[in-house]
């Protein structure tokens, strides 16, 4: 398993104004009664007991969903400063805000069921890590969140947030794209 963390990916200036944005009381947060699953996942049907927690997202980016967020272009040059190649297709950008629910962590997943890229950029410093898990289900490794932070891995590895439990809240903003190598995968 390879996690690539990157402290403070863009200046400490836009790390305070993307928290002010998702801190705003005007941003438009949905609850979401599982943070983890939607009814139609596919992960969701072989485990019908399968659950995250409650907490609140927003969807900038979805390609599928042909959305597209008012919010996104201020989020974009943040995507833009950990992308390594101008090839990219952009699958999904999603903002998550857990609050403290006693729960642990959420049930393990992946966000995408092709080969992709996934990126989790950390809005505040808090309690709440993220749990890397091996093919077996056994945590592998964990990140904290810290305020600037960007971790980055193969979408296919299973991972879970764990909510706050000291913390307020927990913020992050989850990137899914898929590289030109990715996409050659795909193909074969």
């Amino acid at each position: 398993m390879h996690l690539r963390i990157i402290d403070d990916v863009i200046p400490k200036l836009y790390q305070d104004r993307v928290e002010a944005m998702l801190t705003n009381i005007e941003f438009p947060w949905k609850f979401l009664s599982d943070v983890t699953y939607r009814v139609e996942d596919s992960a969701k049907s072989i485990d019908p007991n399968a659950k995250g927690t409650a907490g609140f997202a927003h969807l900038f980016y979805d390609r599928m969903m042909e959305h597209e967020s008012p919010y996104w272009d201020f989020l974009f040059p943040l995507f833009l400063s950990f992308v390594n190649d101008p090839h990219y297709e952009l699958l999904r950008v999603k903002g998550g805000l857990l609050l403290p629910t006693k729960m642990g962590y959420n049930m393990p997943h992946v966000d995408a069921e092709c080969p992709h890229t996934t990126a989790i950029y950390y809005v505040n410093d808090s309690d709440g890590d993220t749990h890397f898990f091996s093919p077996e289900g056994d945590v592998k490794e964990t990140v904290s969140p810290k305020k600037g932070r960007l971790v980055m891995f193969d979408g296919l590895t299973m991972h879970a947030s764990h909510c706050p439990v000291e913390s307020s809240h927990r913020l992050v903003l989850n990137f899914n794209y898929v590289t030109p190598t990715e996409r050659e995968v795909v193909r074969h």
